[in-house]
């Protein structure tokens, strides 16, 4: 059934009702903005809803701890804000522990950005670790500490600051789905979906893995390209921690009911690459990330495969919410079994839910966030690659800095869209 026709006029549109779009919104609409939330689907419907949850400075990319340590302080207002079911931020610390020499040398350069960074973490040796968490089990060198650093629910999270986006006046057209851009004399004007237009003085594209596609009715080539990771829930237990964890093979976040999310480790990360039409464009930057990372991704063909060749075929399917990911569940049983290992004393915690998530990829693994080349009232949020939920409310305070003020106030050269074509770009190790 087509829906009624629409005729109002916004200062910024924004496709994509995810953590950035949705924080891209809420930071507008409180200075009083008229804004308008496109998506194909409903909220945090994609991937804002599948993530670990880790809210981190450490570890990261060095061009990413500034916008980190902002976040960290945006969490904390949001936090206190709405309430602590609204985002169920922790603030106990992120432990990266390390057990072989290879380990350590990734928890010491981890270190030493941190240092240069002036952030809260240490490096906890084996007595201190123990002291730390007494019921962490094994043999460990040392490990990463950031006290600060925490998690939250991406769910909730996201939920709340479309609400709070809503209450500032934002209108959001969910189950809409944006297909291409209007134009005047050359300039991007407003959205069309499949419903109606919509004039946008002003556009921003955080719809994710979306993100390529609709850039490229602009004739925009979005070095960008989609994984898929895989998480498992567990059994509740008693409580008895509220830290979280990177170990080097499996991941942990604590939930307030005594349940975990588990994820991957930094060592294997055994993420699936679906190789899809896509795949192929710009691959010559995504060979270098391809080699650095070698054994972290497992390249087949799955879902995304057939839907990339079915949305070649005209219709209206290729704009509808993408289909449930599939779950590598083999991956899911190891994480939990090396979890299990982490935990003894826990160790009859069983599977109680397991979901896969896609990821939008940069070669350089850090995200996009830019306004477009050619394009003076376009803006692009996407390329987190897998940790961008902690980000979300820096990046969304950050664009609408640009939109309203018409500059950042923090230094976002490293994410210009332009680095892959000039060269300017640094292949790391998967974090």
């Amino acid at each position: 059934m087509a829906k009624t026709a629409a005729s109002k006029t916004y200062d910024v549109g924004i496709i994509g009702a995810g953590i950035a779009g949705c924080s891209t919104a809420y930071y507008l609409a409180r200075q009083g903005v008229r804004v308008a939330v496109f998506d194909r689907g409903p909220v945090a419907g994609e991937q804002s809803s599948r993530a670990w949850g880790f809210i981190r400075k450490q570890g990261r990319h060095p061009a990413e701890i500034p916008l980190a340590a902002e976040a960290s302080v945006l969490w904390d207002e949001i936090t206190d804000e709405f309430g602590f079911e609204s985002t169920q931020r922790v603030k106990a610390g992120i432990l990266m522990p390390a057990e072989t020499p290879e380990d350590e040398e990734v928890v010491e350069t981890s270190y030493r950005d941190a240092q240069t960074h002036r952030l809260t973490s240490e490096i906890l040796h084996a007595k201190a670790l123990k002291e730390k968490l007494p019921e962490l089990a094994g043999s460990w060198r040392c490990a990463l500490f950031t006290r600060d650093d925490g998690h939250g629910d991406p769910k909730l999270s996201t939920h709340t600051l479309a609400r709070a986006a809503k209450a500032a006046g934002a209108e959001f057209f969910n189950d809409e789905a944006v297909i291409d851009f209007t134009r005047t004399n050359g300039r991007v004007t407003g959205v069309r979906t499949l419903w109606n237009t919509y004039q946008c003085a002003k556009i921003v594209v955080a719809s994710g893995i979306g993100s390529k596609r609709l850039l490229a009715k602009l004739s925009y080539n979005l070095p960008v390209q989609n994984i898929r990771s895989s998480v498992g829930l567990t059994t509740a237990t008693t409580p008895f921690t509220q830290i979280a964890m990177w170990a080097p093979t499996t991941a942990y976040r604590p939930r307030p009911d005594g349940s975990f999310i588990i994820g991957n480790g930094y060592r294997n990360a055994g993420t699936d690459y679906d190789l899809t039409l896509q795949a192929f464009t710009n691959l010559r930057y995504f060979l270098p990330a391809l080699k650095q990372n070698k054994g972290l991704l497992r390249i087949g063909f799955g879902r995304d495969t057939i839907r990339s060749l079915t949305d070649l075929l005209p219709g209206k399917g290729k704009h509808s919410p993408l289909s449930e990911p599939a779950t590598n569940i083999a991956r899911v049983k190891q994480n939990l079994a090396e979890f299990r290992v982490l935990f003894p004393h826990i160790s009859d915690l069983t599977l109680a839910d397991s979901w896969a998530g896609r990821i939008d990829t940069t070669p350089d693994l850090i995200p996009i966030i830019d306004r477009l080349h050619g394009y003076d009232n376009v803006y692009a949020l996407c390329g987190f690659s897998g940790h961008g939920f902690a980000l979300g409310p820096v990046v969304g305070r950050q664009m609408s800095k640009w939109i309203v003020d018409g500059a950042p106030s923090l230094d976002l050269s490293k994410f210009k869209s332009s680095r892959f074509t000039d060269g300017d770009y640094e292949i790391i190790k998967a974090a």
